[in-house]
């Protein structure tokens, strides 16, 4: 099960029996989780890549928080309470410019503790802001400080490492074979009839333009409410896909990161839009 997998889980639970202590012991296991994964992608070598990646990553981790606190969030409110939050915590500019511009480091990238360190504080912000929701500037602020000086204690190198080796990792298909039409005709809509909250979601049109001997162009319509998928570029598409066949089935088994590939320009987004992104790169894996 991958990270994403457990945030889902978590967001399908009803906490409303639960006691505080259970709450908050699951709430700081998202918050680590997403910590994370923040860390992870703060080793990508391209300068201000973390910005734009750490953004759904944080969205995902306020809207699990504040379900477990019983406040239920879409991706677009949850990423505008991450600015609220960084605001009122003092440090604005976490999700506009990622945690770059929150710590004075040489160089492009931050240190993957540092990484860890700075999402850990927001997590916590965001459980007393939930917890607590007229909490004042000033200890939100404090909370910040306090939880980025306790993230020292509680990063460990190996289960960074451990995360790093499983991100992605998704179970396969009992054949082992998978076609891009077989993905895009037969595996999306099954995955779309299941989470009908994704179609939501997105509620646009959707172009793939894959290239290759298995490629071909699909059209994902989902302003309808069913017979999604189209050959052919059909519409106006409000994001195009476009890869090679070979590198649209590894992301699909679980063997090629989405986010690696985007920043190596195997995978193209366009226009790159984050929420829209993040919505299909969970229905491709």
């Amino acid at each position: 099960m991958s990270w994403l997998d457990t945030l889902e889980q978590i967001r399908t639970r009803d906490f409303r029996k639960a006691s505080a202590k259970e709450r908050d012991r699951v709430a700081r296991d998202v918050v680590n989780l997403c910590s994370y994964a923040c860390a992870a992608v703060a080793v990508s070598p391209l300068p201000f890549s973390d910005a734009l990646l750490m953004l759904p990553i944080q969205s995902a981790m306020v809207m699990t928080v504040g379900h477990v606190y019983g406040r239920k969030l879409d991706s677009s409110a949850a990423k505008d309470l991450i600015l609220e939050l960084g605001a009122v915590a003092g440090v604005g500019f976490l999700a506009r410019q990622g945690i770059k511009a929150l710590l004075p480091v040489v160089g492009a990238l931050l240190t993957v503790p540092a990484a860890f360190a700075a999402s850990w504080g927001i997590g916590r912000v965001a459980m007393e802001y939930f917890k607590s929701p007229g909490a004042t500037k000033e200890y939100l602020g404090q909370v910040f400080d306090d939880a980025k000086r306790e993230a020292a204690s509680l990063f460990s190198r190996e289960r960074f490492e451990r995360f790093r080796a499983g991100v992605g990792r998704k179970s396969k298909r009992k054949d082992g074979k998978l076609t891009v039409a077989q993905l895009i005709e037969r595996e999306i809509p099954e995955r779309l009839s299941s989470r009908a909250e994704l179609a939501e979601r997105v509620n646009a049109v959707v172009h793939f333009d894959i290239a290759g001997p298995g490629g071909g162009q699909w059209t994902l319509d989902l302003t309808r409410k069913k017979d999604w998928v189209a050959l052919g570029l059909e519409g106006v598409a409000a994001m195009t896909v476009r890869c090679k066949d070979r590198d649209l089935l590894q992301i699909a088994a679980g063997k090629k990161d989405p986010q690696e590939a985007v920043l190596s320009g195997e995978l193209s987004l366009e226009p790159l839009d984050l929420d829209l992104a993040q919505a299909i790169g969970e229905l491709l894996v």
